[in-house]
């Protein structure tokens, strides 16, 4: 049996526990939702997609759980998944103002694995561009939306064969490559700036371009 003052330095230690530790299901009433999530991140880092694709917001602070599960009481989450308490479930299955902890931003999708419009494909992963740029005729365009796909579907709209998506923001469009002449490749590991309008995908990096092109284009 717990003596008086050892339920009081229990109950001491668990009053400064931090925010953000995860408290898990059980759930509280101000976090009734119980998920498993695969990563649970501030609103700030994906703020575009919450807003503009999944149609919801919250405070930039707050933890959104993503690519969730729903919390079964019978069975602990997967491996994979996070338990979290969340004040309720919205937009693109993902819970909105979470408790922790939170986790690691995912493994963006690169090269090949990246999805495109209108069957677009990737012709260079990431290349070394340079001040007179490597594709020709090229406009610029900064985008708080910026992804490969939507980088892509902007390009497509202006009617250029060819995009491509550089430190974070800026999407190119282009004709061509510079004197007929694919560029140098560099290594994958180069282009690794988070899209601002997803972080599941990488744009590019400093000097660093992932080229990608519509069907037919040489």
């Amino acid at each position: 049996m717990f003596s008086a003052i050892a339920l009081t330095l229990l109950v001491a230690s668990l009053a400064i526990l931090p925010c953000h530790v995860k408290a898990g299901p059980p759930c509280t009433s101000d976090r009734p939702t119980a998920l498993c999530a695969w990563h649970i991140r501030p609103y700030s880092d994906n703020a575009y997609t919450w807003d503009n694709v999944c149609d919801f917001s919250a405070p930039s602070t707050a933890l959104i759980a993503d690519n969730v599960e729903m919390y079964d009481y019978g069975y602990n989450c997967s491996s994979m998944y996070v338990a979290t308490c969340c004040a309720r479930f919205s937009g693109c299955s993902n819970g909105i103002d979470c408790d922790g902890p939170e986790t690691a931003l995912p493994v963006p999708y690169t090269g090949n694995d990246v999805e495109l419009a209108f069957n677009w494909v990737t012709a260079v992963p990431c290349a070394v561009d340079n001040a007179d740029r490597v594709l020709t005729n090229t406009i610029v365009t900064y985008l708080q939306s910026n992804t490969p796909y939507n980088c892509a579907l902007s390009c497509f709209s202006k009617g250029y064969q060819y995009a491509g998506v550089e430190y974070g923001d800026e999407c190119y469009c282009g004709t061509g490559y510079v004197g007929g002449v694919l560029p140098q490749a560099a290594d994958l590991s180069e282009c690794d700036m988070t899209c601002p309008g997803s972080y599941y995908f990488n744009c590019g990096g400093s000097w660093r371009m992932q080229i990608y092109k519509a069907p037919g284009a040489p």
